[in-house]
């Protein structure tokens, strides 16, 4: 199937062919399914009254909208949580007018499996399940790897969480960052981004038949933690609230393509993991910077009440300057 650039998000004429969908190979009953469908016409309203266009992945099995793009559905896209050792099937739906993929970033596939557009496959025009393993306990994410650019600042993404076996050891109900890690009381996850309106208006395949989109310079407006607007939303719809005694558990993902700083409003935190991996010696620190997919698991104790407002700062990747700022807080009683 060729495919173009034409506008709307439709069919176009042919300037390049992809491969047939392949069939799944080496596939095995998996332990737990996901099924996942696509919304082209998703909108977000930020908090100075202007709304976006947001692309993102729906939960089939959830009755959300099916591969035809319509429905709308939620931003980021549904997680998936599984449990370490876990053999897992994605299976992403998509019509013939659009063509996408899950990548499932930091777990370690067959590369027909790994969800690289161009490089494997596209899924247009029916469905492919993605077969893995869920080796290694920690904080990962998905998104579509088709026109990656784009489709990731669109919206396509959700968080992707793969939890330890539980401890024979421990009570029913306890919660571990990894196997033998630290235990938690309250878990938040921050995917932090960052909203171009300029690219939200250009069309699914845009730069992908040659062209220049814009796609080199990225002027964000927005600033956003886990789907919310951080100028002012994000501080009560994002916020952490804890009692002094518990811990909180922060999966913080560098979702945007801008390096990140991260400060926690004067508490100090314990770095356990990084990238799904656990740290060999976990690190204090009051404040992260990251770069685009990065993730960082953070251990919170705080020792006195109070309302601590976190800022994460968006950098520009040349200048080095801030381009905005979006807050959220973490509430101790």
């Amino acid at each position: 199937m060729g495919m173009n650039d034409g506008g709307g998000g439709g069919m176009g004429q042919a300037c390049y062919v992809y491969p047939g969908t392949p069939a799944t190979p080496g596939r095995v009953t998996p332990d737990v399914s996901f099924s996942r469908g696509i919304y082209m016409n998703g909108s977000m309203l930020m908090d100075d009254g202007r709304s976006v266009t947001i692309w993102g992945f729906t939960d089939l099995a959830a009755g959300g909208g099916g591969g035809m793009g319509g429905g709308g559905g939620a931003f980021p896209s549904p997680a998936i949580r599984v449990t370490e050792g876990q053999i897992v099937h994605t299976s992403l739906t998509v019509n013939m007018m659009w063509m996408h993929t899950i990548h499932h970033h930091g777990i370690e596939p067959s590369m027909e499996n790994d969800g690289v557009g161009h490089f494997s496959h596209d899924v247009t025009g029916g469905t492919y399940t993605y077969q893995w393993k869920a080796s290694n306990a920690g904080t990962y994410f998905y998104h579509c790897h088709t026109n990656t650019p784009l489709h990731a600042e669109m919206g396509m993404y959700g968080g992707l969480i793969i939890d330890p076996k539980p401890l024979a050891t421990d009570p029913v109900g306890t919660k571990r960052a990894f196997k033998n890690g630290p235990i938690y009381d309250v878990e938040a996850i921050w995917a932090c981004d960052e909203i171009d309106p300029a690219w939200h208006t250009l069309d699914w395949a845009a730069a992908t038949c040659g062209g220049d989109a814009g796609l080199n310079n990225l002027n964000p407006k927005y600033f956003i933690i886990t789907g919310v607007d951080g100028a002012n939303s994000a501080l009560t719809a994002m916020a952490v609230n804890m009692r002094v005694g518990q811990t909180a558990l922060v999966r913080y993902i560098c979702a945007g393509f801008h390096p990140q700083k991260i400060d926690f409003g004067g508490l100090t935190v314990s770095v356990v993991a990084s990238d799904g991996r656990p740290l060999p010696a976990a690190w204090s620190t009051k404040s992260i910077e990251a770069s685009s997919a990065e993730r960082y698991d953070c251990i919170i104790k705080p020792t006195t009440t109070g309302s601590y407002t976190v800022t994460v700062q968006f950098i520009h990747w040349i200048t080095g300057k801030v381009m905005g700022t979006a807050r959220t807080r973490i509430n101790v009683t």
